[in-house]
């Protein structure tokens, strides 16, 4: 299933929000060069047209498509992130914990 909130993993239902994206975080950096590599294309692959937009715009029609790239930007992004992060949950639980 694919997941689109931190709040869907059963894993992470106990910690608050902050927390939770403390330990994606840590299970972001657990990830070997290869997914890191395929997930920046992924992330690039879905905001390239984003920026495409960007260049047919000039001036002061270009701020309202600025401000909503700013708000889809971790709307695209962070799915895919949570999703890629999920097999390292139990290890960056574990770390999240011996750290706080």
């Amino acid at each position: 299933m694919f997941t689109f909130f931190t709040s869907q993993l059963p894993e992470l239902k106990h910690l608050k929000v902050r927390q939770r994206q403390a330990v994606i975080a840590i299970a972001l950096s657990m990830l070997p060069p290869t997914d890191r590599v395929l997930l920046r294309i992924i992330k690039l692959l879905l905001l390239s047209p984003l920026f495409l937009i960007f260049t047919v715009f000039t001036g002061w029609t270009l701020i309202p498509f600025l401000i909503i790239g700013g708000l889809c930007y971790p709307l695209l992004t962070t799915p895919i992130e949570i999703n890629f992060a999920k097999k390292y949950l139990p290890e960056a639980i574990k770390q999240y914990s011996q750290g706080a």
